[in-house]
């Protein structure tokens, strides 16, 4: 088995857009460069992904001395994300934590195996009111991609139907956004 998970995983990061790729790249330098910020959510495993989006473009990339990625993720505020959870639509609590903060100048990273369907109806809600108020927007996804790979301005799909295989490869694509960002922002692209 180990043999079988490294061979598919392989086959599936040849399989990654890369367009896309660098796409979501550009995006995200171009949030920093315009002072916008970078919020991130997932549910499961895949908020944990877009806890270590929001670590990393807060810390890893920034060279000594330069200005860091101003960056949130939805799920880190617990108290916040159960009292909208429990007190509102629980399909609106990304909604709910967004509405008055996210600004066309923003990114939205949603991570989802499934692409915001079936329980994760709060992602497709909240790639819909991130492109109402004009904000851009990255999905991580597998499966099909569902509503986000749909909707989002950017998506990266991993084409598997494998919970595990698509979260390791989600974290992957993770690593190597930073590691191009990182590059671009030593090599002096004005930040």
């Amino acid at each position: 088995m180990i043999d079988e998970f490294l061979a598919e995983t392989t086959r599936l990061l040849a399989l990654l857009d890369r367009k896309a790729i660098a796409a979501a790249r550009d995006m995200l330098l171009d949030c920093h460069h315009t002072g916008g910020r970078v919020y991130t959510a997932g549910n499961g495993g895949s908020a944990s992904t877009a806890q270590h989006f929001a670590c990393d473009l807060a810390k890893f990339v920034i060279p000594p001395g330069q200005r860091p990625f101003d960056t949130r993720c939805l799920t880190d505020n617990v108290s916040l994300y159960t009292a909208w959870a429990n007190d509102a639509a629980r399909e609106d609590v990304f909604v709910n934590l967004l509405r008055g903060l996210l600004t066309p100048r923003d990114v939205l990273i949603l991570v989802s195996v499934h692409g915001g369907t079936g329980f994760s109806a709060d992602l497709a809600r909240a790639v819909r009111y991130a492109n109402e108020v004009g904000a851009r927007t990255i999905a991580l996804v597998g499966f099909d991609g569902g509503v986000l790979h749909r909707e989002a301005t950017c998506s990266i799909l991993v084409p598997v139907d494998s919970t595990p295989q698509t979260e390791a490869i989600h974290l992957v694509i993770e690593h190597l956004l930073m590691h191009l960002i990182k590059h671009e922002l030593a090599a002096g692209v004005p930040a």
